[in-house]
């Protein structure tokens, strides 16, 4: 394994030099003070991993290390600091580990396993795509579908709810190590350890031989009590937070955002634990199409904007703010008997699952184009 230290103090370099010589296995290709000599280095001869101060002088820790991130063949990046504070910092920016000085020799071992076990599963992934030719596509947005091989195949089959759980599990943790007791309070809450251990012990045998049909035989690895899926998947769920993150999209790209989300994630599937990714995503998702309206609502006649005013109301029937927008939508291009539609069914929601009437301003909106169109 090949490492290089970075950090402001000789010192600092020193001792994590002379713990690092201690465990073995462990290539220390230079010590830096200066990021900017590391990074130079790092274009040159690659590393697996950087292990990196957060405050260097006139250039912070976290700019270093997303920097790193840019690189074609990106290093882990492991923090090594007297700031605990940082914590959540550092890993917004994928940190594979996060020590705090004084670094025991104990903790030290750790992060040096975790270097070990990414970097293993990095040449498991490079395997199955230079090697095996399956495609796996995930359909997370409603209903959860595994699919392999061509666009018309078939979903895959699960042996049981469990199976499928917990493939869907490990999945939503973004190719991140799962300690088995973790797994066991979130699959099995109510189950003793003992009972819970022995049906994750008969899920994680059905599971690998489901893998193994797809033609993987290590799709599931298991790694210091952890369990991670090594399997190159593709996913709805991928291509809608990419487009998410567009901060002007295109009309094209709205229209593949508008078409990706066909119902909430994992919605058909009531799993606890993705309650919380659940209704963030869907927060996001709003947002965007909210975004995406009010910055084009002066362009009439938008097929685009229309249909994103239809999906937030869709989504939201209770938000007035949609409902607004959607009923001004219809006025100003002249759809009234869509804008009656909205209103009469808008109302009823209302009064059917709330008990309420719409506000006044919903209401003087839709007397006063319809006074505007008779």
């Amino acid at each position: 394994m090949k490492v290089l230290l970075v950090d402001d103090e000789e010192i600092a370099l020193e001792v994590l030099e002379r713990m690092l010589c201690q465990i073995g296995n462990v290539e220390i290709l230079g010590k830096y003070t200066d990021p900017e000599k590391a990074l130079a280095r790092l274009k040159t001869e690659g590393a697996d991993a950087v292990f990196l101060d957060f405050e260097m002088g006139g250039r912070h820790g976290l700019q270093f290390a997303q920097e790193l991130l840019n690189m074609d063949t990106s290093p882990e990046v492991i923090f090594v600091t007297a700031y605990s504070q940082y914590a959540v910092d550092a890993f917004e920016v994928d940190a594979l580990d996060y020590l705090v000085k004084p670094v025991t020799l104990t903790r030290l071992m750790k992060a040096v396993q975790k270097i070990e076990e990414r970097q293993s599963l990095k040449r498991i992934r490079k395997s199955h795509s230079t090697v095996n030719e399956v495609n796996i596509r995930v359909h997370s947005l409603g209903a959860f579908q595994v699919f392999a091989g061509e666009e018309e195949a078939m979903p895959v089959r699960w042996r049981t709810k469990k199976v499928k759980e917990m493939f869907c599990y490990l999945w939503m943790n973004r190719e991140q190590p799962v300690n088995k007791y973790r797994i066991l309070e979130e699959l099995w809450p109510e189950a003793a350890l003992d009972k819970g251990t022995a049906l994750l012990h008969t899920t994680v045998y059905q599971l690998r031989k489901v893998i193994k049909e797809l033609h993987f035989e290590d799709g599931l690895q298991y790694i210091n009590d952890q369990y991670v899926l090594a399997l190159p998947i593709k996913s709805d769920l991928e291509e809608l937070e990419g487009l998410l993150k567009e901060p002007a999209p295109s009309p094209e790209q709205m229209k593949r955002i508008l078409q990706l989300y066909e119902g909430d994630l994992l919605e058909l599937d009531e799993y606890n634990w993705c309650i919380y990714e659940r209704q963030s995503l869907k927060n996001t998702y709003l947002k965007c199409l909210q975004r995406y309206a009010e910055k084009n609502e002066d362009k009439l006649h938008n097929e685009i904007v229309e249909k994103c005013l239809q999906k937030l109301f869709e989504m939201d029937t209770y938000n007035e703010r949609y409902a607004v927008m959607l009923i001004s939508n219809y006025a100003d291009t002249g759809k009234t008997k869509e804008m009656v539609e909205v209103y009469n069914y808008y109302c009823k929601v209302l009064w059917e699952d709330l008990g309420i009437a719409p506000s006044r301003k919903v209401i003087e909106l839709y007397r006063k184009n319809i006074k505007i169109d008779s």
